[in-house]
């Protein structure tokens, strides 16, 4: 009786053991139909949608605005800190450049020798007074990559978010850093940027 209570406790034990193996072939076999198939991935309808010529796979990813902080050699700040909505820098009169800084956790690769690319930003702010973003930097680490310039950022009255297209898809394998180039054109009052967070779409 103790020799069969001991078989079907043994036999019962590698079924258990058994069971994580035949999940995980079951979950990689999957993966692996669905990305040789192009009919078996289903792509969602963010914004920007992908053009489907370039890559089928993303992780979009966020930063609380809390990760931010002003380079310290912009003078013209008056205030800076963290809030739990995120970081606030309120900017002297007349001030012609404020950097602040946006660092990302980025991926050198993925398991595979994957290497996913970065193409699409995204910076949810909100400013008060005359601040306003003017240009973004764009860093691989201590390498930039160039700058951005477009018509000043200024919300309304909320936060809003904005989507930077690189114009290519670049691999950022040191840090994705980007710098956000602000100034206020008041000679009479200061003004204030709220950085609620920032993002990137990584794809490969």
């Amino acid at each position: 009786m103790k020799r069969i209570v001991l078989m079907v406790l043994g036999v019962f034990i590698a079924m258990l053991l058994a069971i994580p193996v035949l999940a995980e072939t079951d979950v990689t076999s999957t993966m692996g139909a669905a990305a040789s198939s192009p009919g078996g991935i289903s792509i969602d309808t963010q914004s920007p949608v992908l053009d489907g010529a370039a890559y089928t796979n993303y992780d979009t990813v966020f930063f609380h605005g809390a990760m931010a902080k002003a380079n310290p050699s912009s003078k013209d700040i008056s205030f800076e800190g963290d809030y739990s909505n995120g970081h606030r820098i309120v900017i002297n009169p007349s001030a012609i450049y404020v950097y602040v800084n946006c660092p990302f956790v980025s991926y050198d690769s993925k398991q595979g020798g994957i290497q996913p690319r970065v193409r699409y930003l995204g910076l949810d702010y909100k400013t008060t007074g005359s601040a306003e973003i003017f240009a973004i930097v764009v860093f691989n680490g201590h390498s930039s990559l160039g700058a951005i310039s477009f018509d000043p950022l200024k919300s309304t009255s909320d936060y809003s978010v904005q989507v930077f297209d690189l114009g290519g898809w670049y691999r950022f394998d040191r840090g994705l850093g980007i710098c956000l180039l602000a100034r206020n054109p008041s000679s009479t009052s200061t003004g204030q940027i709220d950085i609620g967070g920032y993002g990137a779409r990584y794809e490969w």
